[in-house]
């Protein structure tokens, strides 16, 4: 015996069961369902028209906000810790303090101090820099506005510049302490293996990764500062030709190869 709910139920199935079966006589074919596609297509083309001139209209209402390199800068800078920013003036000090400012010192000497420490503590600020930059901060990096690239060349900028003015301030301190200094020969013999070493590691940091332009760097101000306090002569007299050549040519190679790694960061997502 069956309650009324299921007498309503059987009845109910009764009488769609004709007119269902009428609709599945024809089971559906990829011709069917391409045939249904292309005559659905113009609307889709219409609704496609429709919200692109939509975006384009609201993008020419609402006011352009590219990102900016000034911008990015200034993050990057707020990422170092105050313990990195003390222990760079600290070694600054320190070199400050090593200094002979007697009237009879040799600035060829105080420059190969400079040429000696200033590459070295970019080197270790570039190892603090880079520090972190592992597979899980290249994949957070990746969804900014800047090509991780161009962040890593950024970084290395704001080492070069930090080092740069400590050595222009030593340069100035000198220049004031010891009369008669001679500021450019002075500075171009420090600024030449700096920017140099600089140039090699952005380069090769765009090609090879951190590690190869870490060790390529470090070999480059080994063989440096060895060649040159063998060669260069103690005498200031002697400091001309041969070495401001090389002091020049260095420069200028060290600004051509950070100019190259800069415009290669904009093409590059990802590095080795």
């Amino acid at each position: 015996m069956s309650v009324p709910h299921d007498k309503e139920i059987n009845q109910l199935e009764q009488e769609l069961r004709q007119p269902l079966s009428q609709i599945m006589t024809h089971p559906i074919t990829s011709h069917g369902t391409a045939m249904l596609i292309k005559a659905l297509q113009p609307a889709f083309d219409g609704l496609k028209e429709a919200s692109d001139e939509e975006r384009f209209s609201l993008r020419q209402t609402l006011p352009s906000k590219r990102p900016s390199l000034f911008r990015l800068m200034h993050s990057q800078l707020s990422s170092y810790s105050r313990v990195y920013w003390v222990a760079s003036l600290m070694v600054f000090g320190m070199l400050m303090l090593m200094l002979p400012t007697n009237e009879y010192v040799s600035y060829i000497s105080v420059a190969q101090t400079f040429t000696f420490v200033l590459p070295a503590l970019l080197l270790a600020s570039l190892a603090y820099s880079f520090r972190s930059w592992n597979k899980e901060m290249r994949m957070i990096e990746s969804i900014t506005p800047y090509p991780p690239a161009l962040l890593l060349i950024v970084r290395t900028m704001i080492v070069i510049g930090l080092n740069l003015v400590f050595g222009l301030l030593g340069s100035i301190y000198m220049n004031i302490e010891v009369r008669s200094f001679p500021l450019l020969p002075f500075v171009l013999q420090w600024l030449s293996l700096m920017l140099l070493v600089s140039g090699v590691t952005a380069y090769i940091l765009m090609w090879k990764g951190f590690k190869a332009a870490f060790a390529c760097s470090a070999l480059l101000w080994l063989f440096w500062n060895g060649v040159e306090q063998r060669v260069l002569p103690t005498n200031e007299l002697s400091n001309t030709g041969n070495a401001t050549a090389m002091y020049l040519s260095a420069l200028i190679a060290g600004i051509l190869l950070l100019s190259l790694a800069y415009k290669k960061s904009f093409g590059r997502r990802l590095l080795p």
